[in-house]
């Protein structure tokens, strides 16, 4: 089954499978019928989330690739082996999928219709969002809010943002308007990183509500080795450790998964999005991941090798 337009959701797309799973989609390139995700929720009993009469648990606790790896296992999750990326990959089928709800199309029904606390602060939000020049139609929701499962005593609002020149204003909002937690995190998921990584670029409070966004390409912003599936480059087994040099402002550093090319022409992607501040930032680092068979493309925060980063300079 080919996948429609309108059935191909982007990076932050949730959806629900037949079987009770809620998911949030990874935004890598995949094949033309299989869909990778994130599992975050499943169908349960009783529940702080809830629409209508079903009650989603959550089953995610930690980010991450160990975090994605405890979670997939918790819950017996059957994975496709894939060889492009060398890997066993959390995919579902598109003729599996029951519900997918894309992020501005979350947004458009919030501005639609706000109907509790947590959406009117989201509407405010926006405003400032807007104001400080960040276009409207290239924001969107994922998370519970965009499920209408959340819960205003304890959900979060993640926001989507579309383009670079929007990611890159989201970033300098968040760091320069936003209230920030300044705690530096060394440790993500399994990937190492030193000196520690403070998320309050993509993290902070707003009122009472912790807000975060994701960045996303817009069309053919996407940086070179993930243009498309049948072209990527996918990490093998090969372990590399070497020091790179980065220029700063890579807008594609802001974006999931973040890309940067160093110098040398290598370029350096992360499956792990926190640490897209670090990289935007540029300087040597020194880095230990995955390569592709070349040597072009140094992939880290695998399952696989979470590795780490080191900023040398």
């Amino acid at each position: 089954m080919k996948i429609t337009p309108a059935l191909d959701p982007e990076h932050g797309s949730s959806l629900i499978t037949r079987d009770g799973l809620l998911g949030i989609v990874i935004g890598v390139p995949r094949p033309p019928e299989l869909i990778p995700i994130i599992p975050k929720y499943v169908i349960c009993k009783e529940s702080l989330w809830v629409r209508g009469a079903s009650s989603f648990c959550r089953v995610l606790e930690m980010y991450g690739p160990r975090g994605i790896s405890d979670t997939l296992a918790g819950i017996g999750f059957k994975e496709y082996l894939d060889g492009i990326y060398n890997s066993p990959m959390p995919y579902v089928r598109i003729t599996d999928v029951v519900e997918i709800v894309k992020p501005r199309e979350a947004l458009a029904r919030v501005i639609r219709k706000p109907s509790n606390e947590i959406h009117h602060e989201l509407l405010d939000l926006l405003g400032v969002l807007v104001e400080s020049g960040v276009e409207l139609d290239n924001i969107g929701l994922t998370g519970s809010l965009a499920m209408g499962i959340e819960n205003v005593e304890i959900s979060d609002i993640d926001l989507v943002v579309y383009g670079l020149e929007n990611t890159e204003l989201a970033y300098n909002i968040f760091r320069k308007e936003l209230r920030a937690n300044p705690i530096l995190l060394e440790e993500l998921g399994g990937l190492q990183v030193k000196p520690g990584v403070n998320i309050g670029w993509r993290r902070a409070l707003f009122k009472r509500y912790i807000v975060g966004w994701v960045g996303i390409p817009g069309v053919g912003e996407f940086c070179k080795p993930l243009r498309g599936y049948f072209s990527l480059n996918g990490p093998t087994g090969r372990q590399v450790d070497l020091i790179v040099e980065v220029e700063e402002a890579q807008s594609t550093a802001l974006t999931y998964p973040p890309c940067v090319v160093s110098r040398d022409g290598i370029y350096i992607i992360s499956f792990e999005y926190n640490i897209g501040a670090l990289l935007y930032k540029g300087g040597i680092y020194r880095i230990r991941g995955l390569a592709d068979r070349d040597l072009s493309v140094i992939y880290v925060a695998t399952r696989e090798l979470p590795g780490f980063i080191k900023v040398v300079d």
